[in-house]
């Protein structure tokens, strides 16, 4: 997921609002794995990876399925 939003946000492609949202994603992506390295917690984790879920379909732009998430 951290090489899908690092190659996302240095795309040349990419807008500047849109590489400074997949940046966020890389830095939240860096907060659950600590998180989850010092104590597991399974329904915790679910709850890291749905969000983390819904920030990449907002990045993508698929703003339909983020709402209904």
């Amino acid at each position: 997921m951290f090489d899908i939003a690092k190659k996302a946000a240095s795309d040349p492609q990419t807008k500047p609002k849109q590489a400074q949202i997949w940046v966020r994603i890389m830095g939240y992506l860096g907060q659950v794995m600590n998180s989850i390295s010092e104590s597991f917690d399974e329904a915790k984790a679910l709850e890291y990876f749905e969000n983390l879920e819904r920030m990449i379909r907002e990045a993508k732009g698929d703003s339909d399925q983020s709402q209904t998430a």
